[in-house]
């Protein structure tokens, strides 16, 4: 049994688990396919079970499987820590980190520096995006952490918080004629887009489209400048805007939330996880 401490066998193994897909786990191993089936198939035979039901696109742990994940991550930990300790060497860690862009510009930024002084052998790759693309790569395992707005419980996260959602329009403009609404929107597939447009319709408003932009801070600056209304978190107001009421004409919308999703490969993201927790329940 003593050749289950393979160190090379059980990273790859938690790999395959984590990503769930060979294709995905050979690309982050800079391996082939057969190479990690292989392997996956020598550990199984070393255990003595297998340790994946084989799907037609996914791989999912077995009892067993489950079993081994939780031993494997800690041997792999402990191994780290024991040779840091005898070669008095940092064994760097690359964590990489996905964010919407108006908590990547500044609301979580301390909490990552403060991180980063603590921990000098980990380093940080973060990414700024719209959420629906930074949750598709933390599905495909290349995102270690991600914070994004969602829908209520639309996946299940390691931990959520309340995002309401208001209509906002510049405090210099004018009021707002009966004619067709202009409105300030994400691109296609950013959230709040088709609340609007679902929103308006069923209130038999017209409206159209006048500004598009991927950028939260323009957005927010075409409000300022009263080129047209736009629904955004509440957060995301500024001094120079004015939240339009259910009064007049804007109904309100459902709740978003924000979440936290991340991959518990090992105690150091576990730990970076807990303390952005921490900064956005403060928020």
């Amino acid at each position: 049994m003593n050749s289950l401490l393979n160190l090379v066998l059980l990273k790859t193994f938690i790999t395959v688990a984590e990503t769930g897909n060979f294709t995905v786990a050979s690309q982050h191993l800079n391996s082939t396919q057969s190479t990690l089936s292989q392997q996956i198939q020598r550990l199984e035979t070393l255990v003595g079970h297998p340790l994946f039901i084989r799907g037609h696109r996914m791989l999912t742990l077995t009892e067993t499987g489950e079993v081994l994940l939780g031993y494997a991550k800690k041997i792999i930990s402990l191994n780290d820590t024991f040779f840091m300790k005898i070669t008095g060497n940092a064994v760097i860690q690359t964590l990489r980190l996905g964010f919407p862009e108006d908590l990547a510009s500044g609301q979580i930024t301390p909490t990552l520096a403060a991180f980063m002084q603590a921990n000098p052998n980990v380093r940080l790759e973060v990414t700024s995006g719209l959420s629906r693309q930074l949750y598709q790569r933390y599905q495909h395992a290349e995102l270690d952490l991600i914070i994004v707005k969602q829908r209520k419980g639309e996946f299940k996260s390691d931990y959520h918080w309340p995002e309401p959602l208001c209509w906002l329009t510049s405090n210099s403009r004018e009021p707002l004629n009966a004619g067709s609404l202009p409105l300030i929107v994400f691109p296609e597939n950013g959230l709040y887009r088709n609340d609007m447009f679902r929103l308006l319709d069923n209130e038999q408003r017209p409206w159209h489209i006048t500004y598009t932009c991927s950028s939260l801070a323009g957005i927010q600056s075409a409000i300022t400048d009263g080129l047209g209304v736009s629904l955004l978190p509440l957060r995301a107001k500024l001094p120079q805007h004015r939240i339009l009421t259910d009064e007049e004409g804007f109904p309100t919308a459902e709740e978003m939330e924000i979440a936290l999703h991340y991959h518990a490969s090992s105690d150091i993201i576990t730990d970076l996880a807990e303390k952005l927790a921490y900064q956005l329940g403060q928020l």
